[in-house]
């Protein structure tokens, strides 16, 4: 009798593309849960209330936390480095949408001189005022 290589049945052919694909979306998953905690700046600011629309632009956010600390987008900066550093990120995206986010409890003059500095110093033309969407139901006190 004449004997001949014979391929065992259980042996692996290819690879097998289900765990792959599940990886990869468990993965995918995970990025996009966590992608809009890390862009959040770490100052506990409460904002004021107010029916607003979302932009899907590049924005430079300003965040004025009533500690008195100070960010642009995470990073905390001092009063002295913010009209360099402003400066710097309008050079990049000349009509960029800059964001104050400050906090309800800081007076009206204090954000105003952030204001100042945006407008007259850095020459920003687009601003905007970050505030904490309402409820339907606050808007139209419906269900009291």
């Amino acid at each position: 009798m004449k004997r001949t290589k014979q391929i065992e049945d259980d042996s692996i052919v290819g690879i097998h593309i289900a765990p792959v694909i599940n990886v990869a979306l468990i993965l995918v998953l995970i990025l996009m849960l966590t992608a809009p905690i890390i862009n959040m700046p770490s100052l506990p600011i409460s904002l004021p209330k107010a029916v607003t629309i979302e932009g899907k632009e590049q924005n430079i956010t300003i965040s004025y936390a009533k500690d008195g600390r100070i960010a642009i987008n995470t990073q905390l900066v001092s009063w002295e480095e913010l009209v360099p550093k402003l400066n710097y990120r309008l050079r990049e995206n000349k009509k960029a949408l800059v964001i104050i986010r400050a906090d309800k409890d800081i007076p009206y003059g204090e954000v105003e001189k952030i204001f100042d500095l945006v407008v007259k110093e850095v020459g920003a033309k687009r601003i905007a005022v970050a505030t904490e969407q309402r409820k339907y139901k606050e808007i139209f006190k419906i269900g009291r």
